[in-house]
């Protein structure tokens, strides 16, 4: 919502002053070195025309504002100092709204609204508040304006005119010797300026007649001008109200004036502003414009503001006080009415809203009042300035509140994002209200409004079933929105509806293309990303990424036009922190989610701050990288008091995810019951799918069949009916996890057989709830069966997969680096040659790999290395050596993390190497522990897998003799018992030809024959 620019108002224009005393006494008061000037006094001495007088002379730049009632909503506050702002001369960028999702960081707002205002006005300058007296004292804008005044920069000036003190929210300023008061005494005019004034009105005025009204107007400067007017000194009545006097001495005045003039001050008593055209319409009077100027060039109380396109006038408020209360003495109630009525149509007719609404309300034209308000009541929510449009509607009879389902429906709307409950509490009231009038349009937008008050809430989803059938129903009945905003809002909160509650629709994704398609075709910015950037999350949660990372592109270039708000930005890294989370995308996560919390701590809008948090935590945990992810649970604890169910729901669902990372199963079960709960009671089926899966998964861990198999049956059923592939990918894969890691071969590898179609069909490599090791050991039993297995390699490549015990006998595992060592030195990288040549540069790093792996390729001490490759050098040198050897192999290898060095350890990281030894080895334990006709078949592996002694083709280096001799005595007892067990079988032959075979690969292998010659 933009605001019209150079506009020229009342409220914000300077009074003019021409003709007025000097007031140099005064005028080194406000030169004085404080910051903030604020000056107090009674009506009528003086104040406003002091400040306006002291901006001519002073010749800075300024901006004039004038207090009413209206800014108790600090919102229209902000509102006409940006339209003050914007009718300087000269381009600058608009200063922002103050819309809802600013009022909980409203002190940051106006920080940073007060700094580019300042440097649009630049030093030196002043701003001028008049009438702070209005404000009432429960108002937010007393915080406002202590911000205000700590932002002045040096070469700032601030001018507060108000009939009261300081308020205790500038205390401080007080204390500071910040701020400086000119107060009553100092306003008191002088027997010098009594007379300067006297004699410039009354030339003849004798010194005597001077003192004299001196004497009896105490330094009034109201009081004197009427005394001048009335021509003689005369003793008002004792009293110690101004007002009173002020009444006395104007009436008068009035009496001795001409019957022209008394209609005409009568007849525009109900004006709080007028233009000469105003005023003649009004009074019927052609002459008004001379009227008005004479009363101005004669300081009656009367001021002139030169507004564009025609000057505005404005009766002082202590002579429009007497007018108001001499036309209810010369008036009869009915004209009154009619003059009131009268003038504000002329108030509604020139823009001045607020004014229009008074008058309406004074005059108890409730039904015009109502008009009113529901005419203008959605542009000024635009505004920010709800809090208006709620009081406004609040003080309409009750009777008339009944009878106007527009006005409530604005009021729910004033509401929505600040207290949601309450707004959809008027949304249904309206809805009745519209349905009992037959109202098709009005009962859609109020559905649509219900349906928003209920997602901005997000703690009882269930309570958009009504909503969803009352726009299926419109659709059925033909209804259509009145514009474009509005279908696009409709279409956005049904298609967020139905993803939230009734994800089975297969009409979901018609509702997201109408959104797109009216939103696109519409000219407000904000509204564009909101729809877009919500389409983009229903495509994520229904497991279409592309579409969704396209849409996200898009609205991330349509961000980059002017006008687009710190909410639209936040939400845009919202999104993107949600995609990189789903995606598996840990450092972009992260680089989202700290952007948008940077753009929400500078401007104070923290509506996405929880749920960017979740998706960081989220991100961390996908990753696998729990010493990302505490600090971020850490920052989120801080915000959980806040925090509606649904996010809740998301906080308890990533604790229990942390806490099986972390193999704390007792945790994890205690907080995905409460992330369960807190689903069901929410009543989003999407979220109570992935809970009752994650529940599942831990009671299988805790032994607990009877009540997984309860959740997984549960879970079945939601599913089947949700048109959602990603969802289907992730219940068959957990369920291919917990169905294999408990001896369910048969069913296990159905679901993953189906589950890694899917995910090879879409593109599917991550799901929440990810744990690398249990994944890693479904994709080497997909491996193994052959299932899927490109994209089951693929998997394994892109995640990083290794389990906690590698797979080192699946030989179609895509191991980054293989390794051979028996029979010979070969190095594979991705199943390629790895240039080995003997050339110096690779023949001493490839040496330092061939000791690891002698050495068992983990936890191999620096020293122990040394001592084996530098045995002849000194220590210092030797550390040199193994640095740049252990630096050039990583160099060769292409990857720095697969030799990791900690603590003066070497190792060869699992996650990227398979060594033969390693396989070996593993083999050789699980023959030990065989029997049967398993003993034979791991007996054939490992006869495959030995295809010579380690490092044959290598010298008889020290280092490497013993590991070579230690591996073939292995083999030789492994073979040794293979070969007892088929002669025990009664099978000698093949026991025989498996030793001749042995002897053939490695002839230092023999062992002792068990097997008899017959």
């Amino acid at each position: 919502m933009t605001r019209p620019r150079k506009v020229s108002l009342g409220k914000t224009t300077r009074p003019s002053v021409s003709g007025v005393l000097p007031r140099r006494r005064l005028f080194e008061l406000l030169k004085s070195n404080h910051a903030v000037t604020w000056i107090t006094g009674p009506p009528g001495c003086g104040k406003t025309t002091l400040a306006a007088s002291w901006l001519d002379q002073a010749k800075v730049a300024s901006l004039w504002y004038q207090l009413d009632e209206g800014d108790a909503d600090v919102a229209t506050f902000f509102y006409y100092l940006g339209l003050a702002a914007d009718s300087r001369e000269g381009e600058r960028e608009q200063l922002p709204l103050l819309t809802p999702e600013h009022q909980p960081g409203l002190t940051i707002f106006a920080r940073r609204y007060f700094e580019r205002l300042f440097a649009q006005l630049e030093a030196p300058f002043a701003l001028v508040l008049d009438g702070y007296q209005e404000v009432p004292a429960s108002s937010q804008l007393h915080e406002v304006m202590r911000v205000a005044l700590e932002t002045l920069p040096p070469g700032g000036r601030v001018v507060v005119v108000s009939r009261g003190d300081p308020p205790p929210s500038l205390a401080r300023l007080r204390a500071n010797r910040a701020l400086s008061v000119v107060g009553w005494d100092d306003l008191r005019l002088s027997r010098e300026e009594t007379r300067a004034i006297a004699l410039k009105r009354r030339p003849g005025f004798s010194a005597e007649a001077v003192e004299a009204l001196y004497v009896r107007t105490q330094g009034w400067a109201a009081g004197l001008v009427l005394m001048l007017e009335q021509g003689k000194v005369s003793e008002p009545p004792g009293s110690s109200s101004g007002q009173l006097v002020f009444d006395y001495l104007a009436g008068e005045i009035f009496q001795k004036s001409d019957a022209r003039t008394q209609q005409f001050l009568l007849h525009t008593a109900y004006l709080p502003e007028m233009t000469a055209a105003m005023a003649r319409e009004l009074s019927g009077d052609a002459g008004t414009a001379e009227l008005l100027d004479g009363l101005n060039r004669d300081n009656y109380f009367v001021s002139l503001r030169d507004t564009q396109p025609e000057p505005v006038y404005q009766y002082h408020p202590m002579l429009r006080d007497f007018l108001q209360a001499r036309a209810a003495e010369a008036l009869s109630k009915e004209r009154r009415h009619e003059l009131h009525c009268a003038s504000a149509r002329q108030m509604e007719q020139a823009g001045r809203v607020e004014d229009a609404v008074a008058l309406y309300r004074e005059a108890h034209e409730w039904s015009e009042m109502a008009r009113l308000i529901e005419d203008n009541a959605g542009a000024l929510v635009a505004q920010g300035r709800g809090e208006t449009v709620a009081r406004w509607v609040e003080e309409l009879r009750p009777e008339v509140r009944s009878k106007r389902p527009w006005a409530i429906y604005w009021a729910a709307a004033s509401q929505a994002q600040l207290t949601p409950r309450e707004s959809r509490i008027l949304y249904e009231r309206a809805f009745e209200m519209f349905r009992a009038g037959g109202d098709g349009v009005g009962m859609l937008r109020a559905a649509s409004g219900a349906m928003f008050a209920i997602l901005y809430e997000l703690d009882d989803c269930s309570l958009l079933d009504r909503w969803i059938a009352v726009v299926d129903g419109a659709e059925k009945s033909g209804a259509r929105p009145p514009s474009l905003e509005a279908e696009a809002r409709i279409a956005c909160g049904m298609f967020i509806s139905l993803t939230l509650r009734q994800p089975q629709r297969r009409d979901l994704k018609d509702w997201i293309e109408r959104a797109l398609l009216a939103s696109a075709r519409q000219p407000d910015i904000n509204l564009r990303l909101f729809v877009g950037l919500l389409a983009s999350l229903t495509l994520m949660w229904t497991g279409l990424y592309g579409r969704a990372a396209e849409l996200i592109g898009a609205m991330r270039q349509a961000a980059g036009a002017s006008g687009v708000s710190p909410f639209s930005l936040i939400t845009l890294k919202n999104i993107e922190a949600m995609y990189a989370m789903l995606t598996a995308d840990a450092p972009a996560c992260e680089k989202a989610m700290r952007e948008g919390l940077q753009i929400a701590h500078a401007t104070g809008v923290h509506t996405w701050t929880f749920q960017l948090l979740v998706y960081g935590y989220g991100g961390a945990l996908g990753a696998g990288n729990l010493a990302a992810a505490q600090p971020i649970a850490r920052e989120l604890e801080a915000h959980l008091a806040t925090a509606g169910r649904f996010n809740l729901c998301l906080y308890r669902y990533f604790r229990a995810w942390e806490a099986m990372l972390r193999k704390d199963l007792m945790s994890a079960l205690q907080e995905q019951k409460a992330a369960l709960r807190t689903a069901i009671e929410v009543g989003c089926p999407l979220f109570e799918v992935l809970c009752r899966l994650g529940l599942a998964e831990i009671l299988a861990d805790c032994g607990d069949e009877r009540k997984c198999v309860a959740n997984l049956q549960t879970l079945r059923v939601i599913v089947e009916g949700i048109d959602n592939r990603h969802l289907e990918f992730t219940c068959l894969v957990g369920f291919a996890q917990m169905a294999l890691a408990h001896g369910r071969t048969r069913t296990g590898l159905a679901a993953l057989r189906r589950g890694l179609q899917l995910g090879r069909e879409y593109g599917y490599h991550h799901f929440l709830g990810w744990r690398a090791p249990a994944v890693a050991r479904v994709m080497a039993h997909a491996l193994e069966a052959g299932i899927e297995p490109d994209y089951a390699k693929s998997m394994i490549k892109r995640r990083a997969l290794v389990p906690e015990q590698a797979p080192l006998a699946v030989e179609a595992w895509p191991w980054t680096y293989r390794v051979q060592t028996f029979g010979g030195f070969r190095l594979l990288r991705h199943d390629e040659p790895l240039g080995t040549g003997e050339g110096k540069a690779k023949k001493r790093p490839l040496e330092l790999l061939k000791f690891l792996i002698a050495a068992g390729g983990e936890q191999v001490s620096e020293s122990k290395v040394t001592d084996a490759l530098w045995p002849r050098i000194d220590g210092d040198s030797a550390h040199r050596s193994f640095t740049s050897t252990l630096h050039r192999l990583r160099k060769l290898l292409g990857e720095d993390r697969a030799v990791t060095l900690h603590e003066g350890r070497v190792s060869l990281d699992r996650r990227y190497f398979w060594l033969d030894t390693w396989a070996f080895e593993q083999l050789a334990a699980d023959l030990e522990a065989a029997s049967g006709e398993q003993l034979e078949k791991i007996g054939e592996r490992l006869l495959a897998l030995y295809r010579g002694s380690f490092m044959a083709d290598d010298a008889d280096a020290a280092w490497l003799i013993p590991a070579r001799e230690r591996l073939r005595g292995r083999f030789s007892r492994v073979l040794a018992r293979v070969c007892a067990h088929l002669e025990e079988r009664g099978e000698p032959a093949r026991a025989r030809a498996l030793h001749e075979k042995s002897l053939e690969i490695d002839p230092l292998a023999g062992f002792k024959a068990t097997v008899s010659d017959r």
